[in-house]
C-alpha cells in the first residue's frame, strides 16, 4: 500500500473500515508528512479500501489486510493507530508495544483512558485484561496535555463526549472555578454509535427525533472526572445527560455554570484558547454545522448576571476522534501540531 519516502512518517491503522478508522484514513491520506503502510479490517480483508470506502478511492490505494498480518508487519511503521472496538485494544497494544519499543501507539478506544481498572469494568462491562499498562498511557486531550504527549510513546485518545465536555470544563477546573453540581447536556449525531445498524441509529427512528440515553451513567464520565481531578483541588459533581440527535455528525454540549457569569467565562476561555489554531471562542452559541467534517472546535459563552452557560461544538469523528488522534501523532513525532489539519470544514 505504501510508496513511502524516507522522510515521511510511516503509519499503520488497526481497524480501518469503521467510522473512526475511515475518518483517520481520510485525514492521514491528505497529511503531507504521512505515508500509509497498511490498514487492517476484520470483515473486509482482501477488499480494496476504495471499494469499501468509496470516498477514499484513489486517495488510499491497496487492500485491507488481516489483523494478524498487521501484527506481523508492525515493524514497518513508526506510528500505529488502534481504531478497534472497546475491550479489544487492551489485548493487542501492550503485546505489540512490548515487542516493538520504538513504535508509537495511539489507542482510539476507551481501554487506556484512566488508571481506574475497577471503573473500567463498571462502565465497559468486562474486567480489564492489561491493568498494569494503564499508568503507561498518556491521556491525549491535546490542548491541556501537549508537553506530556510530546514525550509519550503510548497515547489514549479521549472519547467524543469527553472531548466536548473537557473543552468547557478543563479551563474552569484549572482556574479553580468548577464547583458544586455541574449540569451538562450533550446532543450527538448517529455516527457516534458506529457503523453497525441498531434501533437507535435506524434512520426512521432517528430522523426528526431526540431522545436521552444513559442519563447520569455514560462511560465517558469515567475519563472526564479522572482528568479534571488532576487539574486542581475542586469540589464538584458532574450530572451529564447524553442525547441522540437527528443528524449524522457532531456533538453540541451545553454546560451550566451557576456562580460564574458570562464575563468571567469569556475571560477564562479567551485566556485558555486565545493562542489555539483549532479552537475558537465567541459570545453566544456556535452552530454545529461550522465544525462538521472538520478538526475545529468552538466554545461559546452566555448567561445572565452571575449565572453562565457554555456551549461547545465538535465533530465527533473529527476532534472527538480522528483529528485529535492526528494532533497527538503530530506532537509525538515532532511535527507541527496542525499538520494535515488546516483545511476548513464546509459551511452547509
Amino acid at each position: 500500500m505504501t510508496n513511502s519516502a524516507n522522510d515521511q512518517l510511516r503509519v499503520g491503522v488497526f481497524g480501518g473500515s469503521g467510522y473512526i478508522g475511515a475518518e483517520l484514513l481520510r485525514y492521514l491520506s491528505a497529511h503531507p508528512a504521512v505515508s500509509l503502510s497498511w490498514v487492517t479490517a476484520h470483515s473486509n480483508v482482501g477488499q480494496e479500501v476504495g471499494a469499501v470506502l468509496p470516498n477514499l478511492k484513489a486517495a488510499v490505494p491497496g487492500a485491507f489486510i488481516s489483523q494478524a498480518e498487521g501484527e506481523e508487519r508492525v515493524s514497518e511503521v513508526d506510528v500505529a493507530f488502534a481504531a478497534l472496538p472497546h475491550n479489544e485494544s487492551q489485548n493487542l497494544v501492550p503485546r505489540l508495544a512490548e515487542a516493538s519499543p520504538e513504535i508509537r501507539f495511539i489507542d482510539m478506544a476507551g481501554d487506556f483512558r484512566t488508571n481506574d481498572a475497577q471503573g473500567y469494568e463498571k462502565y465497559y462491562g468486562c474486567e480489564h485484561g492489561a491493568a498494569d499498562w494503564l499508568p503507561r498511557f498518556t491521556y491525549g486531550f491535546t490542548e491541556f496535555q501537549r508537553d506530556k504527549v510530546r514525550e509519550a510513546r503510548l497515547v489514549a485518545n479521549p472519547g467524543c463526549f469527553a472531548t466536548g465536555m473537557l473543552l468547557a470544563l478543563a479551563p474552569l477546573a484549572a482556574a479553580g472555578r468548577l464547583s458544586g453540581d455541574v449540569c451538562l447536556l450533550g446532543l450527538t449525531g448517529s455516527s457516534g454509535s458506529g457503523n453497525k445498524p441498531s434501533s437507535t441509529t435506524h434512520h426512521p427512528e432517528r430522523f426528526s427525533n431526540v431522545r436521552s440515553y444513559k442519563p447520569l451513567a455514560h462511560q465517558h464520565m469515567l475519563e472526564v472526572e479522572a482528568f479534571l481531578g488532576g487539574l486542581g483541588e475542586s469540589d464538584f459533581s458532574l450530572q451529564f445527560v447524553p442525547q441522540s440527535g437527528p443528524f449524522v455528525r457532531g456533538i453540541f454540549t451545553t454546560i451550566f455554570t451557576p456562580g460564574v457569569g458570562a464575563d468571567d467565562l469569556h475571560a477564562i476561555y479567551a485566556d485558555t484558547y486565545g493562542g489555539e489554531s483549532l479552537v475558537e471562542v465567541m459570545e453566544g452559541s456556535p452552530d454545529l454545522r461550522w465544525v462538521q467534517g472538520s478538526p475545529r472546535s468552538w466554545v461559546g459563552v452566555g448567561g445572565e448576571g452571575d449565572n453562565g452557560v457554555v456551549f461547545t461544538v465538535i465533530d465527533n469523528l473529527g476532534k472527538g476522534a480522528a483529528s485529535q488522534g492526528v494532533q497527538n501523532m503530530n506532537l509525538m513525532c515532532g511535527l507541527d501540531e496542525t499538520e494535515g489539519l488546516r483545511a476548513p470544514g464546509g459551511f452547509v
